[in-house]
């Protein structure tokens, strides 16, 4: 088996050895970002550089790389790793650190980047797309690690076993209030009566990059898009939804447990998608 190369703190390397006093192994102290490639180069990565440092200004982390650097080690790692369509995860951490939760006395951030193919699940979006289920853990909005891409994502993997549990592919968070979040590793949409809706940020989800794409695609074609609080009985008046997130890219919904199911995508789904389909 043929060793992927990946880069650690802007070294090219095989040998991938996370120190274990690593901050991000220890307490999940660190951030990360999940890049789409085609073509061997890294799509819509200033949108994930700045949620990154975003999300690091917010836990007091300062940022080890910035987009430039990140563009040379992704643009090299594809070509070392022989990948055109893939997908680049940058993880950065608190680096390595004394135990305990505090963080006096951590020296310096580390960062990690990795380059693997992908393809983006065809079969699953021909046969209609993802089937969600409704997650049995509530989101609080009020949680700051709500809006970035944190390291602790065990609530997350919960939810989704959940789903695989019970034949879905996704779970739907709702929160405390009952209104829809996301999806585990995506962001929502339905289209009623032409208009586009998603929950707002205040609804505790993640300002996903590809979903302000999709809102930008949709104005550009005449398509108005509303970000407010919702409810499921406002998803059930729905004619069409889907899920966006860089490697599914626009996935219609198939089924939502307790308020809606489609048979296929609708129309506003596919022209999206199109359009999508022509910035890659």
């Amino acid at each position: 088996m043929v060793k992927q190369k990946v880069v650690i703190n802007g070294m090219v390397t095989e040998d991938l050895r996370v120190p274990l006093d690593d901050r991000g192994f220890t307490v999940g102290d660190g951030l990360f970002e999940t890049i789409s490639l085609y073509g061997g180069s890294a799509f819509l990565l200033g949108g994930h550089i700045e949620r990154m440092r975003q999300g690091a200004e917010l836990i007091g982390l300062a940022m080890p790389v910035d987009e430039k650097k990140v563009a040379y080690a992704i643009s090299d790692l594809a070509r070392a790793n022989n990948v055109t369509r893939g997908v680049a995860r940058l993880t950065v951490t608190r680096g390595p650190g004394p135990r305990g939760y505090s963080s006096v006395g951590t020296a310096q951030a580390w960062w990690y980047l990795s380059v693997r193919p992908y393809e983006t699940p065809e079969k699953k979006r021909e046969e209609g797309g993802y089937k969600v289920v409704l997650s049995p853990y509530r989101v609080d909005p009020a949680n700051p690690l709500r809006g970035i891409k944190s390291l602790s994502a065990l609530d997350r993997v919960m939810a989704v076993d959940f789903a695989v549990k019970h034949g879905a592919d996704e779970a739907l968070s709702l929160t405390q209030s009952e209104h829809i979040a996301s999806l585990q590793a995506a962001n929502i949409f339905w289209v009623t009566d032409g208009r586009l809706h998603t929950p707002s940020l205040e609804c505790g989800i993640l300002p996903g990059v590809t979903r302000w794409k999709v809102i930008a695609l949709a104005e550009a074609v005449g398509v108005s898009t509303a970000e407010g609080k919702y409810l499921l009985k406002d998803l059930a008046l729905a004619q069409e939804a889907f899920a966006t997130n860089s490697l599914i890219e626009i996935m219609p919904l198939s089924e939502v447990e307790g308020a809606v199911s489609f048979c296929k995508a609708g129309p506003v789904t596919r022209k999206l998608l199109k359009d999508y389909r022509q910035l890659t």
